[in-house]
C-alpha cells in the first residue's frame, strides 16, 4: 500500500529525501551560533542588565563593538562591594575599598548624560561621606526614581546635601547607615511613595508629613535616646514597619503617636514593647509582632546579647506582660494577627492581667504563631483570651 501525504496546497508530498541546497541552507541556519541578544534594542538590553551588578554591566563592553557603549547609557547603577571584590582580585582590603570607590567615580564620569532610573550603593564598611554625597548629587541631577544606600560611617552621622530634598522624581528611597544619618526638620520629597530609613538619630517623625504621597514606611535601627514623644504623621500611609526597636537605643517610656488613617499593615520587631499614645488604627487589617529577646548561638541555645537584654531590675515579667497587652490592644481592629511564640509564653505568665484587660479583638479571624518547633501547645487561657471577643478564629503555626 502506498501512503500519499498531501501538502497544504493539495499536492502530494514528496517522500524522497530532498537533495540540494534547500536542506543544507536550513541546517546551516539552525546550527550557526547567531547572536540574537546583540540584535535587541538598548531598552531590552538595559532591562536584562538591570538584574546584575554595575561591574558586570561594564564588563560587557568587551563582548563586541555592539556592546562597547551599552553600559554608558544603562539607567540602573547597582554598586555592590561584595560583588566587586569577588570579581576584582586584590591583596589588601584597603586597596579593594579604594578601587571600588574609584570604579564608581569612573562610571559616573564616563556614563552618558541620560536619566538614571535607579542608583544603589551597598558596602557594609566605613564609607567616605564624599562618596555618598556624590551619588546623591548625581541622582538628583539625572532625575533618578529610586535610591538605595546601605553602608556605614562611624565618625559622625552622614549629612545629606540640600539639593536632595528638592528631588521631584524620587519615588523610592532606602537610607540605611550604620553609624547614623542626620535628618533635617523637613524631607520635602513630594513624589516619594516608599521609604526605608535605618540608623537615623533623634529626629521628629513629623518629617514624614512633608512627604504627602508616602505609602510604605520602614524604620530600622533608629536611635531615640533623647526623644520622649515620637510622632508619625502620614495621611496616605498604608504599610508601616518598625524593626529592631532596641532597649538602650530608645528613651525609657518613649511614646509613639501615630496618625495614619489609611494604615492597613503593621509590622513590629523589637526587644521591648512599643508604647503608644493617641493612636487610632481602625483601618488596620494585618499585624505582625515579634519580640526579639533572645539570640541563638551554637554554644548556648539561648544566648542573651547584653546590649539587647531587659534585666529583671528594669522590667519584671508581670510588667512586661502588662506592657505587651497594652501594646496589642492598640491593634483591636486587626483581622490577622501574627505573634512570636515568646509573646505567647509571656502572656501565659500573667493570667491575672489577661482577665483584667479583656480581649478587644472583635474582628480577628486569623491568629498565626511564629515558631521553629513542630510540637507546640497553645496555653488554654491564652487561647480563650483571643476567643472571647472573636466569633471565628483560625489558629496556625
Amino acid at each position: 500500500m502506498e501512503i500519499i501525504i498531501l501538502e497544504p496546497d493539495g499536492q502530494p508530498q514528496n517522500n524522497q529525501e530532498p537533495t540540494g541546497e534547500p536542506r543544507t541552507r536550513k541546517r546551516s541556519s539552525l546550527n550557526n551560533n547567531e547572536d540574537r541578544i546583540s540584535t535587541l534594542p538598548n531598552v531590552l538590553l538595559h532591562h536584562i542588565l538591570s538584574f546584575v551588578d554595575a561591574v558586570q554591566v561594564v564588563q560587557t563592553c568587551v563582548l563586541s563593538k555592539r556592546w562597547m557603549n551599552v553600559w554608558k547609557s544603562h539607567p540602573y547603577l547597582d554598586f555592590n562591594f561584595e560583588t566587586f571584590s569577588s570579581l576584582i582580585n586584590s591583596d589588601y582590603y584597603d586597596d579593594e575599598v579604594n578601587n571600588f570607590t574609584d570604579f564608581i567615580y569612573h562610571v559616573l564620569v564616563r556614563r552618558h548624560n541620560l536619566k538614571a532610573v535607579k542608583i544603589s550603593l551597598d558596602i557594609l564598611r566605613d564609607t567616605r561621606c564624599s562618596l555618598v554625597e556624590s551619588l546623591i548629587y548625581y541622582a538628583v541631577k539625572h532625575h533618578v526614581e529610586e535610591i538605595s544606600v546601605n553602608t556605614a560611617h562611624w565618625d559622625m552621622p552622614i549629612v545629606l546635601p540640600r539639593c536632595f530634598f528638592d528631588c521631584e522624581s524620587l519615588r523610592s528611597l532606602k537610607l540605611k547607615v550604620d553609624g547614623g544619618i542626620a535628618l533635617p526638620k523637613s524631607l520635602g520629597l513630594q513624589s516619594l511613595k516608599t521609604l526605608h530609613l535605618g540608623g537615623a538619630r533623634n529626629f521628629d517623625g513629623k518629617i514624614f508629613s512633608t512627604c504627602p504621597n508616602l505609602e510604605n514606611l520602614k524604620i530600622e535601627d533608629i536611635y531615640l535616646n533623647t526623644i520622649e514623644n515620637f510622632n508619625i504623621h502620614a495621611l496616605n500611609l498604608k504599610s508601616l514597619e518598625i524593626l529592631n526597636w532596641r532597649y538602650g537605643r530608645i528613651m525609657r517610656g518613649c511614646k509613639v503617636m501615630l496618625f495614619a488613617p489609611k494604615l492597613t499593615s503593621f509590622k513590629f520587631y523589637g526587644n521591648t514593647p512599643l508604647f503608644w499614645s493617641d493612636v487610632n488604627l481602625t483601618s488596620l487589617d494585618d499585624v505582625n509582632v515579634v519580640l526579639q529577646r533572645y539570640h541563638h548561638s551554637h554554644n548556648y541555645p539561648f544566648y542573651v546579647v547584653e546590649d539587647e537584654y531587659i534585666s529583671e531590675e528594669d522590667e519584671t515579667e508581670q510588667g512586661l506582660g502588662l506592657n505587651l497587652i497594652k501594646m496589642l490592644h492598640q491593634f483591636c481592629s486587626a483581622k490577622s494577627l501574627t505573634l512570636s511564640m515568646n509573646i505567647i509564653e509571656i502572656l501565659s505568665e500573667v493570667p491575672a492581667a489577661l482577665d483584667k484587660h479583656p480581649s478587644p479583638f472583635s474582628n480577628l479571624k486569623y491568629l498565626k504563631l511564629k515558631t521553629d518547633h513542630k510540637d507546640v501547645t497553645l496555653p488554654a487561657h491564652v487561647l480563650n483570651y483571643f476567643l472571647r471577643s472573636a466569633s471565628f478564629l483560625k489558629v496556625s503555626f
